[in-house]
């Protein structure tokens, strides 16, 4: 299979990261609903109930809002890490702030893993730029290991996909990863105009 690999740093900072306008309506709707609640409880004299409920919808507006920084590495750097891995590559996962499975893998694991490589989305246009080729936010989060993709929904998910790639001499494995990026130029169906089925270096999820 070809190496594509990474994308061109001119081609990455071409445009920014764009955050979607839905990525908003989350915390928005935390905003307003905590809002209406602590007008409820204030009317009724219930003042210390108004703030806590107050204070809980500030902080579940902006856990599930593009705010939330939490761990980022540039997609050409985790790419780059993962090649020149002892043993074997990282994974690498694309996630973003405000989608509840990310927040949901991220909650299950708080502690840095030296093989796991986060990547957030909404911070690197190289790694939306990739995530599209997988089929968008949908998505989400995204788990890279070599030329293997998939969603993943849990840690035991994680996990599972880890020793699935990294198996007999899989795509994980340092010694053989390739890279993670799909060509940008290529038809974005992933299908060849020649005869013979798929394009090689399609992405695999």
């Amino acid at each position: 299979m070809p190496d594509t690999g990474p994308v061109p740093p001119a081609d990455a900072s071409a445009a920014p990261a764009r955050v979607p306008a839905r990525a908003w309506l989350r915390p928005a709707l935390m905003l307003v609903g905590g809002a209406l609640a602590a007008l409820l409880f204030v009317q009724v004299d219930q003042q210390l109930a108004a703030f806590a409920i107050g204070v809980f919808s500030l902080f579940m507006a902006y856990w599930t809002s593009p705010l939330r920084s939490g761990p980022h590495t540039p997609l050409a750097e985790a790419q780059e890490g993962a090649r020149e891995a002892d043993g074997r590559a990282p994974t690498i996962v694309l996630w973003a702030p405000g989608d509840p499975a990310s927040a949901r893998l991220q909650a299950a694991i708080r502690a840095p893993r030296e093989d796991l490589i986060w990547v957030n989305v909404f911070k690197d246009p190289a790694a939306q730029q990739l995530l599209g080729r997988y089929g968008g936010e949908r998505m989400l989060p995204l788990a890279l290991q070599g030329e293997d993709a998939a969603r993943i929904d849990s840690v035991s998910e994680l996990f599972a996909f880890q020793d699935r790639t990294r198996q007999g001499g899989a795509p994980g494995d340092a010694t053989g990863a390739g890279s993670t990026t799909p060509d940008l130029g290529a038809d974005p169906s992933g299908r060849s105009e020649a005869p013979g089925g798929e394009e090689p270096g399609s992405p695999r999820v």
